[in-house]
């Protein structure tokens, strides 16, 4: 009988030593939130950046939204919508990044949330580069913005052409953007 209660004891006792060493009620348990949006990083495809674009605005994170494109970066305009958006007398028809930049921090700041679909999956060479290195996506789109907790909002759908091109260190990104929607 003895044996039996220093067995029993014994295990009793194994198991509040485990559970006291994992469990401190002074320290609550730490939670690391989960990202849901896995950024492709390296960026060594021209599709991968084309699913950053849609993490980057679902996320509405600026960051990672500009880090799709590079410095000579172009948003081809249709004509309906050339406009005089730089404020220097000339009509635009396509913007660079800084103006790119400054309509997408004004509207993930403004809304509550935002979808972007991109479907297709197909990408040519595109014959307006003459380094040949360019890479043409043709995408429809859908895009759903929401101004108050996704009771209402706006949506967008047509079609896009994503020129993406390599740069000097493996990393794709998109040079133009060619808005190809019906108005």
């Amino acid at each position: 009988m003895r044996r039996s209660k220093f067995a029993a004891a014994a295990v009793i006792t194994s198991i509040i030593l485990s559970v006291s060493a994992c469990w401190n009620p002074f320290a609550p348990k730490q939670t690391t939130p989960i990202n849901p949006y896995q950024y492709y990083a390296p960026v060594d495809s021209a599709w991968k950046v084309l699913k950053n674009l849609e993490y980057s605005y679902s996320s509405m994170d600026i960051d990672c939204y500009i880090a799709c494109f590079r410095s000579d970066f172009e948003f081809h305009l249709l004509e309906i919508d050339w406009a005089d958006y730089t404020g220097n007398g000339v009509i635009d028809e396509y913007w660079g990044l800084a103006k790119e930049e400054e309509f997408h921090i004004a509207m993930f700041n403004s809304v509550s949330s935002i979808e972007l679909t991109l479907s297709g999956d197909s990408e040519f060479p595109w014959s307006g580069d003459p380094t040949g290195m360019a890479l043409a996506l043709p995408r429809t789109f859908d895009l759903k913005v929401y101004t108050d907790g996704g009771v209402n909002g706006y949506c967008a759908s047509g079609s896009a052409l994503f020129i993406c091109r390599e740069d000097e260190s493996g990393e794709w990104y998109i040079w133009q953007w060619w808005d190809q929607s019906s108005t």
